[in-house]
């Protein structure tokens, strides 16, 4: 389970970190996750990765994030995070910041079979090139 999916609140209001650096893509709707908590903050685990054949392990990072979900033809096949790194700790349950990097970035998850794991990640907003095969092949 991708950080941030799961804890959607429909009611609330969606945050914004600014633009978030998106184009139109022919087909495809952009939809940005409403979280309760301001600022939104979200753990990414460590990770172990394959690299060019090599082992690697992903450190945890703790960041502030603008989640947006990816559809075509009513199927969801990525989720893209807009990202600036923190140092934060909970205060009564709440995000307080203590730090902000003066950075943002992207990164995309994306559906690469269409089975609902999201397993392809890619280091920026998605782009048309990068939508799966499987997706552009669904009639309504």
């Amino acid at each position: 389970m991708l950080p941030g999916i799961s804890d959607i609140q429909p009611s609330a209001p969606v945050k914004n970190l600014g633009q978030y650096p998106y184009k139109n893509i022919p087909g495809a709707k952009a939809f940005a996750l409403p979280h309760e908590e301001d600022p939104y903050v979200v753990e990414f685990p460590a990770e172990e990765f394959q690299l060019n054949g090599v082992r690697e392990r992903m450190r945890t990072s703790l960041v502030k994030a603008v989640v947006l979900r990816w559809e075509m033809h009513s199927r969801v096949f990525a989720y893209s995070y807009g990202l600036v790194p923190v140092v934060a700790h909970r205060v009564k349950g709440n995000w307080h910041i203590d730090d902000e990097a003066a950075c943002t970035f992207q990164a995309t998850f994306i559906d690469d079979k269409g089975d609902g794991v999201f397993r392809l990640l890619v280091p920026t907003s998605l782009r048309e090139d990068l939508i799966p095969v499987w997706v552009k092949q669904i009639s309504d």
